[in-house]
């Protein structure tokens, strides 16, 4: 084979090794980043009731107030006694459209002594403040709970 042949073939391995980078790279990039929440998040109706779970907080009554994403930040759920949180239906805080929460991800209790939350065997796991629950884990005022890439701030 002649010099000029060998030139062009290393120009054109050199080409495809950047472009399977690239690949690579986008493939990362694309899991890596945050999805984007199309329909958001949906309150179950209470049966035979037409009222949400989803309502003013009374004075003193514990909250949880979606921080991300960005275009539901704001919307409140009281705890009464217990919020469950997933992508399934029957949860009050439906997160359908978050694909990194499971159909029952996680469990908030209101207990005797405290808020607590319960991961329901989840497979991307549950954050309060930026830590995995690996047991119960009890919560105080301003906490952030995590579950997929919805965030809740507790008040």
């Amino acid at each position: 084979m002649t010099d000029q042949v060998l030139n062009v073939l290393k120009v054109a391995l050199l080409a495809l090794v950047y472009l399977f980078f690239a690949r690579v790279l986008w493939a990362v990039w694309s899991e890596v980043r945050t999805p984007v929440v199309a329909d958001g998040l949906r309150v179950r109706r209470e049966r035979n009731s037409g009222i949400t779970k989803r309502q003013r907080a009374p004075r003193g009554a514990t909250s949880f107030v979606v921080m991300e994403p960005r275009d539901l930040r704001g919307q409140r759920f009281v705890l009464s006694s217990t919020l469950g949180i997933g992508r399934s239906e029957e949860n009050d805080i439906c997160v359908n459209d978050d694909t990194f929460a499971s159909q029952n991800h996680a469990r908030i209790e209101m207990r005797a002594d405290a808020i607590w939350v319960v991961d329901l065997g989840s497979t991307n796991g549950t954050f309060v403040n930026g830590q995995r629950v690996t047991t119960d884990k009890s919560m105080r005022k301003s906490d952030r709970l995590q579950v997929g890439s919805t965030v809740l701030e507790m008040h």
